[in-house]
């Protein structure tokens, strides 16, 4: 099997790190040197939030300029035009689940950002990639307060 990556909400590349054990950057160009065997087929940044988009701009100099890399708002995005891949990885912005944020202000799935877990549902639907691995978010499972587990579930 092709080991192929699929990278949401990429930020400045964590997972492409961490999979591709990256550990440094090349002197001339500042391009990560990939030590690892997964091709990353196409990786999404967009913060709505800015006119900058700092985190897009750092991912592109850290791995390179690509057509294959999207500064597009995610839930814009036509779900089948995204490659296949047997690997689907994301850190979405985890604002309305995070214990930084009260319990009585977390909106979860139906906070601002929360709502983005419904593009990743559809992206899965769409392109059905045999493995997935998420960000690590404690309230992601609990959520909502008031009715805990109801929104992953």
């Amino acid at each position: 099997m092709r080991k192929t990556v699929c990278e949401l909400f990429a930020g400045v590349g964590g997972f492409r790190i961490g999979l591709n054990h990256i550990d440094s950057f090349d002197a001339e160009t500042g391009k990560a040197i990939d030590k690892g065997n997964w091709d990353f087929v196409w990786a999404n940044q967009w913060e709505p939030a800015t006119k900058i988009q700092h985190a897009f701009d750092c991912y592109q100099k850290r791995f390179g300029y690509s057509d294959s890399h999207s500064n597009e708002d995610i839930t814009a995005v036509d779900k089948s035009s995204i490659p296949d891949h047997t690997l689907l990885v994301g850190g979405f912005p985890c604002q309305d689940y995070s214990v930084a944020r009260t319990l009585s202000g977390e909106m979860g799935i139906q906070g601002k950002k929360g709502v983005l877990f419904w593009d990743i549902a559809d992206i899965l639907k769409a392109k059905n990639p045999p493995f997935v691995l998420l960000e690590n978010v404690d309230r992601l499972l609990k959520a909502p307060a008031k009715q805990r587990g109801r929104d992953f579930g």
